[in-house]
Order: structure tokens, then C-alpha cells, then sequence
């Protein structure tokens, strides 16, 4: 490799790190959306086997009906202890619990919700500095927001971080309503001004994919081009 293909001013040490901390950021929130949809599951398909349970023995009368068990109240007092983040004081009909946990539910919206938030906040909050600051072009120690913030958008910018930057306005700013300016996504597609932010476990899915394909070209980012030459004969 020739000294002329290393830029001086990049730090490709670092930007190999960055694309190891965005590696684990982006397992900790799959394993956190799927640990918490097998849960959601697991208390549907608890409250529905109890449900069963129950109408097995008032087989034949007015309360073997499955509006009748949903107007039921539910406990997490077999699942967790009575202190545990206050459960006992949550109060919720079955039929709220099975709904909120069925595909398309609450939870699901909630959750989809949450973990978009944190991917879109790790990026602008962290890594999107420390990395122009790998790439030799802002100074770590620079204070003038104004400055900041320039260098931010001249050297990163992305089409995947801005949609979900206005995805993420829509959440926390406009109660999960999406604002007007989703119609200037260029990727994510999915939403019109007006529509409620229902990430679904396939649009979660290709959020996932996305941020790693974006890893993908960070990660090469820490490699300087080089030219293979072959000697003439």
C-alpha cells in the first residue's frame, strides 16, 4: 500500500470501533424487541389457556363465553412477586391484556416505538459526531454548536438516519401521529401526514436491516483504498 492512499487526517482505528459500538447497540435493541415479543406471546397464550381452563368447568352455562372470561380481571400475581415494578397495583381485563399482546396490538406499537427512538438517538447523539470526528473533520473539542452542526450535515448526512429522524419527531413530538414532513423520506415510505407510527415486527425487520447494511459500509470505512499493482512483464 502506498503512503499517498492513507488519508492523515482519519482516524481508521476509530471508525473500526465505532462500526464494533453500533455492531453491539443494534444486538442489544434485536434482543431486547424479540425477548419482549416471545413475552408478549407467552402472557397471551397465558391468559388464553386460563380462559380455556375456566370455561371447562362453566361448560353449559351463561359464563362459558369467551366475552365473559375477556371482562375478567388479570393479575401478574402468578408471574411476578407483588413489589416487582408494581405490579400489583396494574389493573387490566383479560381481553385488554390479549388484545395489547396479539400481532398488531399496543404493545407491539409500543415497543417498535421505543426501539426506533433508541436506534435514531444513538446515531445523532453519539455516534454521527464521533464519527466526523474519526474522518479528520471536526475538531473534538469544538464547542460552537454552529460549527457542529455543520460539519454534521456536510459529512453525515444519510437518507436511512433522516426518515427516521422525522419517524422519531413523530413519536416523541406528535404523540405517534406522523408530522407532515414524513412525506420527505426518502427510504422509509410507509407512513402519510397523519397516519399513527405502528412500527409492525416486518417494518421493524427492515429497519433492522437497514441500520446493518449501513454497519456493513461503516465498517469498510476503517480499511484505506489501496491499489494492487501488477508488475508488467
Amino acid at each position: 500500500m502506498s503512503p499517498r492512499d492513507i488519508d492523515p487526517k482519519v482516524n481508521y482505528r476509530r471508525l473500526g470501533e465505532l462500526s464494533d459500538e453500533l455492531t453491539r447497540f443494534w444486538t442489544r435493541i434485536q434482543s431486547v424487541y424479540l425477548d419482549a415479543v416471545a413475552g408478549f406471546e407467552l402472557v397471551r397464550d397465558r391468559v388464553e389457556s386460563d380462559q380455556i381452563y375456566w370455561r371447562g368447568y362453566l361448560k353449559g352455562t351463561e359464563l362459558d363465553s369467551e366475552e365473559f372470561q375477556d371482562s375478567r380481571m388479570f393479575s401478574y400475581s402468578q408471574i411476578f412477586s407483588a413489589d416487582f415494578c408494581a405490579s400489583s397495583i396494574h389493573q387490566a381485563t383479560q381481553g385488554d391484556v390479549k388484545a395489547r399482546n396479539s400481532p398488531g396490538g399496543s404493545n407491539f406499537t409500543t415497543l417498535g416505538q421505543l426501539c426506533l427512538v433508541a436506534l435514531y438517538d444513538f446515531w445523532n447523539d453519539h455516534l454521527r459526531r464521533e464519527y466526523v470526528i474519526a474522518k479528520g473533520v471536526l475538531d473534538p473539542h469544538e464547542s460552537d454548536d454552529e460549527i457542529v452542526r455543520k460539519q454534521l450535515r456536510a459529512h453525515a448526512s444519510h437518507d436511512l438516519w433522516g426518515d427516521l429522524r422525522h419517524l422519531r419527531t413523530s413519536i416523541v413530538h406528535n404523540q405517534g401521529i406522523a408530522i407532515s414532513k414524513v412525506q420527505n423520506c426518502k427510504l422509509i415510505r410507509w407512513f402519510q401526514p397523519g397516519d399513527p407510527i405502528t412500527i409492525t415486527p416486518s417494518h421493524m425487520r427492515a429497519i433492522l436491516l437497514a441500520v446493518l447494511a449501513f454497519r456493513n459500509e461503516l465498517f469498510k470505512e476503517q480499511f484505506p483504498k489501496h491499489y494492487i499493482r501488477v508488475p508488467s512483464q
